[in-house]
């Protein structure tokens, strides 16, 4: 039989070509959000990414309902990626639940959303019958052929062969492996740029070296070595707020001023070497994009945070709370969201005063553009309320929200880079 490759039409992108028996069987075309190796290491779509991984046992077994507290808790250690140990691959290695498949294809959804990724460790609840094995990992390979948004780690006996015959099945799904993969994986972190194309197991770099690729086991006092890792040196430093700028009044009642009017001591960026705002004129602006948001020193949980901020027509900005060190801040913690949109007929849960795409504003409060608002925001316990040019524009209780409640309890407060301008002044804090 005559044999023959399948190109699809995608712009600047070759679809992924499945070959069985040396015969093009199905071809796969690579999606926008797939992992994969570019020239200079692993990229997550059109971005560069590393994978700072935390296996959760037990997830796959759970089903496709999301474990979210688990994900948030790994974005609010600095990680990035949840580990997943492949599970309902049947006994003698020649088939896959499908309720395995959807579990997958779940986590690899909400990582998306979450700016994370998922790690799937292949063979992990497979015996060691090398007969089994091989065919266990031609099962998975075909059965997620189509979830280019997951690596997949294969470890144990004889893996560089079996990663082989996971990559003939599925050329375009990024596989971590001894050898035969596109990852090499190794137990111990390689010296500085060399380790870009390495998935270290079992460790990580105390350096907060962000580029080197890990996968660690999930317990407390990982989660807590990883946070240390990619602590900034700004946390580490004192730092005395400048409360001069306060009215007595809200320094008699406890507040603490967040900018001094002239630096940013207190804030560091969330991308280090890149820094999207200044201190200008008395104002925190935003100059140049990339940052992704300025973060302050310290965690909060409970306070009062009041500020105010202008924005242009069509300008987009907001305020990150209860956030994480990594992944996306607005679906972990919350953000009060901030639009250039004074002039819409009706709120959104994406407009002026909303938390980000849970929940709109109870009115239209923003000023025109160009002009400065107030805003209040008052975080006790799982009581919220938003108050933007003094009307209430959020009040409720997250322990009785479906999807605020699963939310990060304690995290940073940034101001975020949407890479548009926005300025802000008269940042002060009271804890509670």
């Amino acid at each position: 039989m005559r044999c023959s490759m399948l190109r699809l039409g995608l712009p600047g992108l070759m679809a992924a070509v499945v070959l069985l028996s040396g015969c093009v069987t199905q071809s796969v075309p690579v999606g926008k959000d797939d992992l994969r190796m570019g020239r200079l290491g692993l990229r997550k779509g059109d971005k560069d990414f590393s994978i700072h991984a935390v296996t959760v046992p037990g997830l796959c077994e759970a089903g496709p309902k999301l474990n979210l507290p688990a994900l948030s808790r790994i974005g609010e250690s600095g990680g990035n990626t949840v580990c997943i140990e492949l599970c309902g691959i049947s006994a003698d290695g020649k088939a896959l639940d499908a309720k395995s498949v959807e579990t997958v294809t779940a986590y690899a959804q909400r990582c998306k959303d979450e700016n994370m990724t998922v790690v799937i460790r292949v063979l992990a609840k497979v015996a060691e019958d090398p007969a089994v094995r091989e065919r266990a990992v031609v099962t998975a390979a075909k059965a997620l052929r189509k979830e280019g948004r997951a690596a997949y780690w294969i470890d144990g006996p004889n893996a560089a062969v079996l990663a082989k015959k996971f990559k003939k099945v599925s050329p375009n799904l990024l596989v971590a492996a001894p050898a035969n993969g596109d990852m090499v994986t190794v137990d111990a972190v390689p010296p500085k740029g060399s380790g870009l194309r390495k998935l270290v197991i079992g460790t990580l770099p105390d350096d907060g070296r962000r580029e080197v690729n890990f996968v660690m086991p999930g317990e407390d006092a990982v989660y807590a070595r990883m946070d240390k890792a990619f602590t900034d040196p700004v946390e580490r430093a004192p730092w005395t707020p400048d409360n001069s700028m306060l009215s007595e009044q809200e320094r008699n009642e406890g507040f603490i001023a967040l900018f001094d009017g002239k630096t940013l001591n207190g804030w560091f960026s969330r991308t280090p070497g890149i820094q999207s705002f200044a201190a200008k004129d008395g104002c925190i602006e935003w100059v140049r994009g990339g940052a992704g948001a300025i973060m302050t020193r310290d965690r909060y949980d409970n306070f009062i945070l009041r500020f105010d901020w202008k924005i242009k027509k069509d300008g987009n900005s907001g305020v990150w709370c209860r956030a994480p060190r990594d992944s996306r801040a607005s679906k972990m913690g919350f953000e009060f969201q901030m639009l250039g949109d004074s002039y819409i007929k009706a709120p959104t849960d994406t407009s002026t005063g909303s938390i980000y795409e849970v929940l709109a504003p109870k009115c239209i409060a923003n000023k025109p553009e160009g002009e400065w608002n107030t805003t209040e925001l008052v975080l006790d316990g799982s009581h919220y309320k938003a108050t933007l040019n003094g009307k209430v524009v959020q009040e409720l209780d997250f322990s009785k929200h479906d999807v605020m409640k699963e939310r990060l309890k304690k995290g940073f407060i940034c101001l975020t880079d949407h890479n548009c301008w926005v300025s802000y002044r008269n940042l002060r804090l009271k804890k509670l």
